[in-house]
């Protein structure tokens, strides 16, 4: 039992997470990183970037900036179990100033490749369970076909979509540093080591194991070590749909809102959600993506297309950073994950509500 405890970097074979680095990762990087020189050529016959703006932004960014930005908000928000559009969001509209209607389709494109590097990640360390991530996502591809409606209707508005953005992000930041502070002083330092067990472990492996005790259409139950959790279906669907409407509307992956609530109401631990929050957000960014393509036409709605080439630069460091969260999450105690994240989302979300409200000597 001991080995099991030791500090997750132990039972990780160096040697396998640089086979999945170079033979895996990377590959991935250079194939997303490709599709965005191929897709502003073949688009706009010239490559944008620090000289030549993106024109359905707007701006003009360096390329490596875009790059830098999928690493570090696909790195922290694959940490807690999402996708990197509510850091890459505001990011993109506030410095970058990529602010008009185009930005959630594009963070779409992001937060529908770039959890592809968690994922993968996830699914070697124990953290996957596709009965467990059905039914929400079920929900999200509901949700996120509905969502694009409210975009190009009641939320076209620059300073109405900001003010909504701002609520959403605060109302996050409060959720989680609520219940960082709660579960620490109950519970103390609990890392990702703490839901190992023998009855929780993969066979012949250290790993995570999420278990499936029970499925059926109405109800789910799960284990992980000696903990289990008994969850209702068609409330898991509903969830992820309204999670869905609202964050595809908005152009995030939905994990925002869904990390929350797996936490608060299922009480689920950040080790064991990524296996159904990560799925779901990238079933909600596709079908999000869809929905302001081809469903919006079809409703006599024009459509509300992505910059393509900023989505594909953003998710070759977003892949990569997402993946690395993979591999150091668990040893990161989940109450200061909920705590840095929520501090700072928090205070985004604060600033958004302000500025709506009167002038700040800054832009938002």
């Amino acid at each position: 039992m001991k080995n099991m405890r030791g500090p997750v970097a132990e039972r990780i074979a160096p040697i396998k997470v640089w086979h999945e680095l170079f033979f895996e990762q990377l590959p991935i990087c250079t194939v997303f990183l490709i599709c965005g020189f191929g897709a502003a050529y073949l688009q706009y016959g010239y490559l944008p970037g620090a000289d030549k703006p993106f024109p359905i932004a707007g701006v003009r960014v360096p390329i490596w900036h875009l790059v830098w930005l999928g690493v570090w908000t696909g790195y922290t928000m694959a940490l807690v179990g999402q996708a990197a559009g509510i850091f890459a969001l505001p990011y993109s509209s506030s410095i970058l100033q990529f602010s008009n209607p185009h930005v959630s389709p594009t963070m779409l494109v992001l937060t529908f490749l770039n959890p592809i590097g968690a994922q993968l990640g996830f699914r070697r360390t124990g953290q996957w369970n596709l009965e467990f991530c059905l039914a929400v996502c079920a929900g999200g591809a509901v949700g996120g076909c509905i969502g694009p409606l409210f975009r190009a209707g009641v939320l076209a508005n620059a300073s109405v979509f900001r003010m909504t953005l701002g609520i959403a992000l605060s109302l996050f930041g409060i959720q989680l540093c609520y219940k960082a502070i709660k579960d620490y002083s109950k519970y103390g330092r609990i890392l990702g080591s703490h839901f190992i067990s023998s009855e929780g472990m993969s066979a012949n492996t250290n790993q995570l194991a999420i278990r499936t005790l029970h499925h059926s259409f109405h109800r789910i139950s799960i284990a992980f070590g000696r903990e289990e959790r008994t969850l209702s279906n068609i409330s898991l669907f509903f969830v992820g749909c309204a999670v869905g409407i609202f964050s595809a509307a908005l152009g995030v992956g939905g994990g925002f809102l869904l990390v929350p609530i797996f936490a608060m109401v299922y009480r689920i631990p950040l080790y064991v959600m990524v296996a159904a929050t990560i799925p779901y957000t990238i079933v909600l960014s596709g079908t999000g993506i869809f929905s302001f393509v081809v469903i919006l036409p079809l409703l006599g709605i024009p459509a509300i297309s992505p910059e393509i080439s900023w989505g594909f630069f953003t998710a070759s460091g977003g892949v990569f950073g997402a993946w690395w969260a993979s591999k150091t999450q668990m040893q990161v105690p989940e109450h200061l994950l909920g705590l840095m994240l929520g501090g700072v989302t928090g205070l985004a979300g604060l600033l958004y509500v302000i500025s709506a409200l009167v002038s700040l000597p800054f832009q938002l």
